[in-house]
């Protein structure tokens, strides 16, 4: 790994962390809730894991718009981005700051704690999994990129996008905020249809694949796509 890619692999998770602590509590100047701080070290163990515990080749695949990158992709993959900080960003000025949706039971910030902890942990297992888990779709012939088709993806062909939007769905029950899943069903549509335009390339033009899409045959839901 060149010298600027280990600064970009050092620079991006603390930059990742630092723009989260400023959206949940420099930004409404708030410090005294704990689903903050709950949603704020669910998001370091997230970037811990991404950017410390997977193997360096792949931390490079993930750090930036690599050469055969889909055109198309590249506005999801920006938008899916934004996204990630527009959510917990509109969650917490509804939830803590102006109270547009009211504070829920704290039952219900527990659980939707547990089911994102549980979408985070798929989404890492996925990456851990998978070395081939780019941050971008493309075809890493540069790789020698194969199908890979054990752990969770003998269930079905997408679980790390299926993790994510896991995650994402808990993430205004967690922060007690409704208006947040306007930009999560906006997330969530998005992430549908990378795996529409995903699966297609795939069985286009990586070999195996559409073997692999008769055996395990949905998608992101069991029994259903």
């Amino acid at each position: 790994m060149s010298i600027s890619m280990k600064i970009r692999a050092i620079l991006r998770p603390i930059t990742s962390i630092l723009l989260m602590f400023i959206i949940l509590f420099i930004s409404i100047r708030r410090w005294d809730y704990w689903q903050g701080w709950v949603f704020f070290s669910l998001w370091i163990y997230n970037i811990l894991f991404t950017w410390l515990l997977i193997p360096a080749e792949l931390v490079k695949e993930r750090t930036q718009i690599n050469p055969g990158t889909k055109k198309w992709d590249i506005i999801i993959y920006l938008s899916i981005v934004l996204l990630s900080y527009v959510i917990p960003f509109i969650a917490v000025l509804d939830g803590w700051k102006y109270h547009w949706t009211g504070d829920f039971h704290i039952w219900i910030n527990a659980l939707a704690f547990v089911i994102a902890f549980f979408g985070y942990s798929l989404f890492n297992v996925c990456i851990w999994n998978n070395k081939f888990f780019s941050g971008t779709v493309r075809i890493q012939n540069d790789r020698d990129q194969y199908v890979i088709d054990n752990g969770p993806y003998a269930i079905i062909r997408h679980p790390g996008y299926a993790g994510f939007i896991v995650y994402t769905m808990a993430i205004g029950f967690a922060l007690n905020s409704l208006w947040a899943l306007i930009p999560e069903v906006i997330s969530v549509i998005i992430f549908i249809i990378r795996t529409y335009l995903e699966d297609i390339t795939l069985q286009k033009e990586l070999p195996g694949y559409k073997e692999y899409s008769i055996r395990v045959r949905y998608r992101l839901l069991p029994y259903i796509w």
